[in-house]
């Protein structure tokens, strides 16, 4: 069997994916060519590493009370206000420009005022469904 064939299933070998008769063809050429089974081993070395890595040192407690730190809280919801009353104050320059132009037939202006009309009711309408499950959601502070 030509190493290029083995080296495609040698991930497949090592994560238990290859049927037996695959498994078995990429036993005993292993057996055989040692390139290979450097590259196997090599795998196997880096499966280990990778399965070791810890991402943080910080515990799940203290990472959930550092995340929900009053001033990570104060200034997310600085940068939301900041967020809305931007897009609001763009939204604003934006209809008066749309209205105060002449060139727009009206019919033109009538249409887009209906799609973004009922998109805006829309988005209001699931905030306010959001707000109103987040008081009243039982499983909020469920963990799994």
């Amino acid at each position: 069997m030509p190493h290029r064939h083995v080296d495609e299933q040698l991930s497949g070998f090592l994560d238990g994916e290859l049927t037996q008769q695959q498994r078995q063809r990429v036993r005993l050429h292993c057996e055989e060519c040692a390139e290979c089974r450097h590259k196997l081993d090599d795998l196997r070395v880096l499966r280990e590493r990778v399965g070791r890595a810890c991402l943080s040192d910080m515990g799940e407690d203290e990472w959930r009370e550092t995340m929900n730190d009053i001033t990570v809280r104060t200034s997310r919801s600085i940068g939301w206000l900041l967020f809305v009353a931007g897009l609001l104050a763009a939204s604003g320059v934006g209809l008066y420009h749309f209205v105060a132009d002449a060139g727009t037939p009206a019919w033109v202006k009538i249409i887009l005022v209906c799609v973004y009309g009922g998109l805006a009711i829309l988005l209001f309408s699931v905030l306010r469904q959001r707000l109103i499950e987040r008081k009243t959601d039982r499983y909020k502070d469920v963990e799994i």
